[in-house]
């Protein structure tokens, strides 16, 4: 027979062995560009949606916050912002301002790397080169 401590042993060494560890974030490329994972509505400063999982969802930013400040910048336009957070590397933390409904919100947004894919959206034409002969 079982004592109630050699039982309860038993238990929580079987408990032990039967949890998953929780992988570590990785260690971000100290050479990328710096990312938050959102889109904004066209020709304006309104974030359209967040992107789960990223940087801007886990800080707090919502679809219909507008920016306001990014860090010290004070944009009025949402290229600035882009130029803004690429020349942070992945890892730094920096400050948004938005509006959100009548009150402004400040949150803090550990940056994530940008994704490859984005850059190479912008090197290639949507549609063939005419060439003349």
């Amino acid at each position: 027979m079982f004592t109630i401590s050699e039982f309860a042993a038993c238990f929580l060494s079987s408990l032990l062995f039967t949890l998953a560890p929780v992988p570590a974030e990785p260690t971000p490329d100290p050479m990328a560009r710096g990312y938050m994972g959102i889109t904004v509505q066209t020709g304006a400063l309104t974030i359209e949606s967040v992107q789960s999982g990223l940087p801007a969802a886990k800080s707090g930013l919502r679809a219909g916050d507008v920016l306001l400040r990014v860090g010290t910048l004070e944009p009025r336009e949402f290229d600035q912002v882009v130029s803004h957070i690429c020349s942070f590397r992945p890892g730094a933390v920096v400050e948004i301002e938005v509006q959100r409904g009548s009150e402004r919100k400040t949150f803090k947004v550990k940056l994530a790397s940008r994704p490859a894919e984005l850059d190479l959206q912008n090197r290639h034409p949507n549609r063939p080169i005419d060439i003349d002969d």
